[in-house]
């Protein structure tokens, strides 16, 4: 599929993780697919979009993203290209995989909203302690 998708199918566990997550940390899960997202992107390895059903939660892409659409995309081109893959062809898929991840990740990390805190690396924790 190609960058104009305007609906996002979520993975049946991630949505259900993303309620959890919800309701442990009151943050909604646009919010919480973001952070996914970018925990996901971070990782070395790239996500198996194949490990993920779409029979979960459809999300309306700018619901998802919000005003930061381009941005999130950019990032998700740019490590598609840094891991090889045509952004042209793949990006639905390896969009989901990144976002079914993240959240899957997540879910198992965070119980409130001071884990949050866990999850950031050193370096910035530093950083901004200066």
């Amino acid at each position: 599929m190609t960058e104009d998708f305007n609906r996002v199918s979520l993975d049946s566990d991630v949505t259900n993780k993303l309620d959890l997550l919800k309701q442990h940390t009151g943050l909604t899960p646009n919010y919480l697919a973001r952070i996914g997202l970018c925990y996901s992107l971070n990782e070395p390895r790239p996500p198996n979009p194949a490990e993920y059903d779409t029979d979960g939660q459809t999300i309306n892409r700018y619901t998802l993203l919000g005003e930061h659409d381009s941005l999130y995309m950019a990032l998700v081109r740019k490590r598609m290209l840094n891991d090889g893959r045509d952004p042209d062809s793949e990006l639905y898929d390896y969009f989901l995989g990144h976002l079914n991840r993240g959240v899957d990740h997540l879910a198992g990390r965070v119980s409130d909203l001071d884990d949050f805190h866990d999850l950031i690396p050193e370096d910035l924790k530093d950083a901004a302690d200066k």
